[in-house]
C-alpha cells in the first residue's frame, strides 16, 4: 500500500475544526474563526507524525492498523499520535472558545 500525504486545505481543516469542536459552533463567523485557528494549530502545534496520522485517520478514513502499516509504525504508536494530537487541538480549541 502506498501512502500520499494529504495537504491541508480549507475543506479538510473545516472538517477537523468541526469534529474537534464537538459541533459547538453553529455560527458561520465563529466556525470560520475556529477553522483558521485549527489550521494554524495543525500546522504549528502538531509533529509531522501526528499530522500524518490525523489526516489519514480523520480525512482518509483509514483504520489505525492500516496507518501503522503505511507509516511503518506500531498500531499503539499510531494510537498515541492521534490521541496526543487530539488533546493538543482540543486544548487550543477550548482556549479560543472562551
Amino acid at each position: 500500500m502506498s501512502y500520499m500525504r494529504v495537504p491541508l486545505s480549507d475543506d479538510n481543516t473545516d472538517l477537523i475544526a468541526f469534529s474537534l469542536s464537538q459541533h459547538g459552533a453553529n455560527n458561520r463567523a465563529e466556525r470560520e474563526r475556529m477553522k483558521k485557528i485549527m489550521f494554524r494549530a495543525i500546522r504549528h502545534e502538531l509533529t509531522d507524525r501526528q499530522r500524518d496520522c490525523m489526516m489519514m485517520y480523520y480525512l482518509e478514513g483509514m483504520k489505525m492498523k492500516d496507518i501503522a502499516v503505511a507509516l511503518n509504525l506500531s498500531r499503539s504508536t499510531v494510537t498515541r499520535h492521534i490521541q496526543s494530537a487530539t488533546r493538543k487541538l482540543r486544548k487550543v480549541a477550548s482556549y479560543y472558545q472562551r
